[in-house]
């Protein structure tokens, strides 16, 4: 191999003028001539030739290959392969460990099956602390599981923990758990038969309340007939009273049967007025703003019509008073004299009450506008004292 000394003289040798053609210069071990080394002064690989692999040494993550050993380069890049000790394979995949120093570049060269992706056989479980380790070949099973609880056989007075059949290195200690058979409940409790062989180790699991121990919520009472039965909520041991009975449309809640058991609207319930609006006839017309009011008479339920209404004074109820709906005199009635003022015939001609005779003076009546209200006044003809038909008192205000 040249040393810096050779460049050195190499340098002082082309500023001199004398240094020779590369063409004459052979290449030392490791080096290859220069694509140039024909048209170039000088006599050291350093000036004539290029570096090849073969004097790279390759570092961490890689490894030589043989065949790029004259090739030029002086990189791990140019002259390496990578080994798989760097490689990322997939999920539930390792590098396998005899390729961590060999080359490889894919999931087919570097990589291997994880315990976490071999399938136990039944009764059998991973070992946790191999799952991510890579199983020798052939050796999946041997390697990875190992015998759960499902396979031990449980010593006498005791059965198999439901809750540990899949757990490894199986024992007694770890496998079984008295059966429920040998709790004492507290009173209100029972083992329930299905409970009897089952493994579920505390008081808490195998007791289960029966109904004459369990209490009753609110709205609800206790049944003598479900004593013994088996149940902890109010539907299973308690039967429901109004109070927790929802009522159906048209019905309201009767606070006063409230503690009473029984489930119909007949026994819970008062009627809404809704029920009532067909029955609103005769004296009594329908009241929807009522619907929703308790209540079951017409009173209540419906709007009185004027056929209900006495008129205070001289005033009488207006006609078809079952079709008026009111209670007051202001709704319902009008002067007496509104009657006559029905019967009278309006007047057409232009001349109103003058012209007219006696005989049809008395049964006449005008229409004229009030120019003050712009509305139109009916006042009655009256056969006057100078014997002519005049006009005579307005039709009151109030009539129909």
């Amino acid at each position: 191999a040249k040393t810096v000394a050779d460049a050195q003289r190499l340098v002082q040798e082309q500023l001199r003028g004398s240094v020779a053609s590369c063409k004459d210069f052979t290449c030392s071990d490791g080096w290859t001539p220069k694509p140039d080394h024909g048209e170039l002064k000088g006599s050291s690989d350093a000036v004539c030739c290029q570096q090849t692999c073969q004097l790279f040494t390759c570092g961490m993550g890689y490894v030589a290959n043989k065949g790029y050993a004259k090739n030029v380069g002086s990189t791990a890049g140019q002259c390496c392969d990578k080994t798989c000790h760097g490689f990322s394979c997939p999920k539930h995949l390792q590098v396998a460990p005899q390729m961590l120093n060999k080359a490889g570049n894919t999931v087919e060269e570097c990589c291997a099956e994880t315990c976490s992706e071999v399938t136990c056989e039944a009764n059998y479980a991973k070992k946790s602390e191999l799952k991510d380790k890579v199983h020798p070949p052939g050796e999946a099973q041997s390697f990875c599981c190992a015998e759960t609880c499902a396979l031990h056989t449980c010593g006498k007075n005791m059965a198999p923990d439901e809750d540990r059949l899949l757990d490894i290195e199986p024992s007694d200690a770890k496998c079984c758990k008295p059966t429920c058979s040998s709790i004492s409940c507290p009173a209100g409790k029972e083992v329930p038969p299905a409970k009897t062989d089952k493994v579920l180790v505390t008081e808490d699991k195998c007791c289960d309340t029966v109904c004459g121990g369990y209490t009753c919520g609110k709205g609800w009472q206790a049944d003598p007939l479900k004593a013994t039965k088996f149940g902890n909520t109010d539907q299973a041991c308690c039967t429901r009273t109004c109070a927790k009975y929802e009522c159906s449309a048209g019905w309201a809640p009767n606070p006063d049967v409230a503690s009473f058991v029984g489930v119909s609207d007949e026994l819970c319930c008062k009627k809404k007025c809704s029920q009532y609006q067909d029955k609103c006839t005769g004296d009594y017309a329908p009241n929807l703003a009522a619907n929703e009011t308790v209540g079951d008479t017409a009173d209540l339920c419906c709007l009185r019509t004027c056929a209900l209404h006495s008129c205070s004074g001289k005033m009488v109820v207006k006609p078809e008073p079952k079709e008026l709906v009111g209670a007051t005199d202001a709704d319902c009635c009008e002067d007496a004299i509104c009657a006559d003022f029905r019967k009278k015939t309006a007047v057409a001609d232009q001349t109103g009450c003058n012209g007219l005779s006696k005989e049809e003076c008395t049964g006449s009546k005008v229409e004229l506008t009030n120019t003050q209200t712009n509305k139109t006044d009916v006042l009655a003809c009256k056969w006057s004292k100078w014997s002519i038909c005049a006009l005579g008192d307005p039709q009151p205000a109030n009539c129909a």
